[in-house]
């Protein structure tokens, strides 16, 4: 049964009153997790204060001009703009829609108007099923933003990052409720399990487990649904990484040796295998089954040249020669194994200081300080560890602290030393208290 014209005009003009409603909510939700004041963001956007809160109320519906400073005011990557438009070109449609053509039977052409569907129905339905140029640029827009951040991610701080990435969440989320081809969809999903994986390696870092567990295993869901295998393997790996910091090491080697079933050939089983079966067997005690991982990680690196270049933790691409020595020295020295892994390390730390990686400079010092400890030399020793602290200083790395525990824990049988209690007093001034995580990022309980 067809709707009158007056009750189809009447729903077309409640959907449009609904969206601007749901649009202003939007606002209003960007504005909170930015920790900005109505008044404080109607500055930004040099509007008046009235004008935020009746357009976050619905009762207001300010044009184009106020929804793109909202996007650049709170970094969202264009999503206000992008549902103001949508809105605008639907409350178009209702105002031009073309007359009813008259009911009841007439001349031949107004058969058609029984028999056919109108054209502007039909081209609706096609516009529905393009892919448009503003969706292909909104993903490729997402695409750059992780590729980017990834590669930032041992080089800035883990809160500046995840202020940066959440506008990108939220711009996900309405990318993912819209249609697209299924490329684009894979290309949509991939890089959404990309940030999500991102966002737990951060979680971890700001000490809020459960959030960086739960967006790990987003992630894996994401590129499950994506249908990548190398973007699953990917994910896996990440799930490892949390799993590890978070003395989970069975589930760290369980993740891993998953990752390696759908990594085929490609370019993470070399992470998969040092960063994630090797070091995780080490905290289980297997020592023949470390040094297999290692012999197989270092066998597969002629296989996946990175042409010099000194990889992310969470590259998309394969592992770099430093990365799989310092984390075999990582594993090794978990066993209590000290052979060889000074030159290793000493390596490892000079490529890391070229390359302005923060976290591995941290890293890599505190295992050579454990190995400097096991050797009885504590000054040399504890002065790589305050090297590592000082160095994350503001950053707050998990895993540094981790890190440096177990350098206290390994050096405590050689006797009390001025300069480990240094190491210690500024692990505590550094560690505690943790400074308070970004909004929507909690730490557990």
């Amino acid at each position: 049964m067809t709707a009158a014209p007056g009750v189809a005009a009447m729903v077309d003009h409640d959907e449009i009153a609904a969206a601007r409603r749901a649009l202003g909510r939007h606002l209003a939700h960007l504005r909170k997790d930015a920790g900005h004041t109505q008044h404080g963001l109607a500055r930004l956007v040099q509007y008046g204060r009235s004008s935020v809160a009746n357009t976050e109320t619905g009762r207001q519906h300010p044009e184009r001009s106020f929804w793109s400073r909202c996007d650049a005011v709170l970094r969202t990557g264009g999503v206000l703009t992008a549902e103001y438009d949508r809105i605008a070109n639907l409350d178009h449609q209702h105002r031009h829609r073309p007359a009813p053509p008259p009911a009841g039977p007439g001349p031949a052409t107004d058969a058609a108007a029984v028999w056919w569907e109108h054209e502007e129905r039909i081209t609706a339905r096609r516009s529905a099923l393009t892919v448009t140029a503003n969706d292909d640029a909104r993903v490729a827009h997402l695409e750059h933003e992780v590729w980017q951040a990834i590669g930032d991610n041992e080089q800035l701080p883990p809160a500046t990052l995840v202020a940066r990435l959440r506008p990108l969440r939220v711009s996900v989320d309405q990318l993912m409720s819209a249609r697209q081809h299924p490329p684009q969809r894979a290309r949509l999903y991939t890089a959404a399990a990309h940030l999500s994986g991102l966002l737990a390696a951060l979680a971890l870092d700001l000490r809020a487990f459960a959030v960086a567990h739960a967006y790990a295993a987003e992630a894996f869901d994401l590129a499950h649904a994506a249908g990548q295998p190398d973007t699953q393997a990917w994910a896996r790996a990440t799930q490892s990484l949390v799993a590890y910091y978070t003395g989970k090491h069975r589930d760290a080697l369980a993740y891993a040796e998953d990752g390696l079933r759908h990594a085929g050939a490609g370019p993470h089983l070399i992470r998969l295998t040092i960063n994630g079966q090797a070091r995780a067997l080490a905290h289980l005690g297997d020592h023949r089954g470390v040094h297999q991982a290692v012999d197989r990680a270092f066998a597969l690196l002629p296989q996946h040249p990175t042409d010099g270049q000194v990889s992310t933790s969470l590259t998309l691409g394969p592992y770099c020669p430093t990365r799989a020595a310092a984390n075999a020295a990582t594993a090794y020295l978990v066993l209590g194994d000290t052979t060889d892994v000074v030159d290793q390390l000493t390596a490892a730390v000079a490529a890391f200081d070229a390359a302005h990686l923060r976290g591995p400079q941290a890293l890599s010092r505190l295992d050579l300080a454990t190995a400097h400890a096991r050797a009885g030399d504590l000054d040399h020793a504890a002065g790589l560890a305050l090297e590592a602290l000082r160095l994350t200083a503001e950053y707050r790395f998990e895993s540094v602290y981790q890190r440096t525990r177990r350098f206290l824990t390994a050096a405590n049988p050689f006797g009390r030393h001025p300069r480990l209690q240094d190491v210690a007093d500024l692990l505590t001034e550094s560690a505690h208290p943790v400074s308070r995580p970004p909004p929507g990022l909690r730490s557990p309980s």
